[in-house]
């Protein structure tokens, strides 16, 4: 943090400014400001939680950030697999070429591995699974630049065209309370983590109550007690994680809504995500009027772990004197929870015949069903 000194820092400082980023003094150890202000554009950059910490998740960050396609051989190693932005890149152009349909997420495993293998197939290679140099000039031969070929997006949305309108029969999983799973570095006192807890917890069985009375299975789990797995494992249709936040400021406020993507890479991202973020923000903003934040692409650790799509809501700032009042009322939980299962109805509706925002209720989403 601000204030701390190591020789570590001098050469991180040195890697960021070969990407272009104002450190200051890049031959110092020294945490100043003009470091924190880089650091927190990087973390921005890479999507992860912008903090100005210099962190476990930002180190893996920037230890990515330093390869680019055909740097290293890459091949899948079960114990450590490789992970960066060369993996990344790779993935999108076998995705643009039709052999990569898995989540695009920067991490060489056995999916990325089975897809270099069938392109080393079409280019008559010994098909072991390893991007050496050969197959990477193999593979420049026959790419065709494409960006827009990204067959797990494509795969994603068909599934919930196909999948027709009713909730009757789908799972949901809910998490309440996540925090110091996915942000083990977010400041709370032990007050405002119990807050929390009490807030999302209730907010995450309204919700279920709600999706249970259509007709849908909703499983709530909070805290260190949820399963990465489990929601895949389920054959669920959705994610939705409800969490608040806190900032130093007390001025910051709003109801916030991420999805797994990359802002720079647009084609990286989940559509169906970037969909129900987006209806789910809408909807709570419209029934609650709290402040608007927006939607967000992020390829935080917690939100591309699956393939079930997921949205991570931030339903407030317990700092804030405004949210918090919303927050403890019982009424404002409730139209969250409405808020959420509309959006979850109206993302297996079709867009020209998709209800306004904040007019769905419960009762017409049995209609559906």
């Amino acid at each position: 943090m601000r204030g701390d000194s190591s020789e570590v820092l001098t050469t991180v400082k040195s890697q960021m400014a070969r990407m272009g980023l104002n450190v200051g003094q890049s031959g110092t150890g020294a945490f100043d400001r003009e470091f924190e202000l880089a650091l927190r554009e990087f973390q921005q950059m890479r999507g992860i939680l912008c903090d100005g910490v210099l962190g476990s998740e930002t180190f893996a960050e920037l230890e990515r950030a330093r390869y680019q396609l055909g740097d290293r051989v890459l091949r899948y190693d079960p114990v450590k697999p490789y992970a960066g932005d060369d993996v990344l890149k790779l993935q999108q152009r076998l995705a643009a070429l039709g052999f990569y349909a898995g989540l695009i997420d920067a991490e060489y495993r056995n999916v990325t591995e089975a897809a270099v293998k069938e392109l080393q197939k079409s280019l008559g290679a010994k098909a072991d699974g390893v991007a050496g140099p050969q197959t990477l000039r193999g593979l420049s031969a026959i790419d065709r630049q494409q960006d827009t070929g990204n067959l797990f997006a494509l795969e994603e949305a068909a599934r919930v065209a196909a999948s027709g309108t009713s909730l009757v029969g789908r799972t949901f999983v809910i998490e309440a309370a996540t925090t110091v799973v996915d942000f083990v570095a977010l400041p709370m006192t032990p007050a405002q983590s119990a807050k929390e807890e009490e807030i999302t917890k209730d907010i995450a069985r309204r919700l279920a109550g709600r999706l249970e009375a259509v007709g849908a299975g909703a499983i709530v789990v909070s805290g260190k007690s949820v399963e990465v797995s489990k929601a895949d494992q389920l054959g669920a249709s959705a994610v939705i994680t409800i969490s608040a936040d806190v900032n130093r400021s007390p001025q910051a406020n709003g109801v916030s809504s991420f999805y797994f993507g990359h802002e720079k890479h647009p084609n990286v991202n989940s559509p169906i995500g970037a969909r129900l973020a987006s209806l789910i923000q809408s909807e709570i903003t419209v029934r609650t009027g709290m402040r608007d934040c927006r939607t967000h692409a992020r390829s935080w650790a917690s939100l591309k772990r699956l393939r079930t799509p997921k949205v991570h809501v931030v339903a407030g700032y317990l700092t804030n004197p405004d949210d918090l009042q919303n927050l403890e009322d019982a009424q404002v939980r409730d139209a969250m929870a409405v808020g959420i299962a509309a959006a979850l109805q109206r993302l297996h509706v079709k867009e020209d015949a998709d209800p306004e925002t904040g007019t769905l209720s419960i009762e017409a989403i049995k209609a559906y069903n």
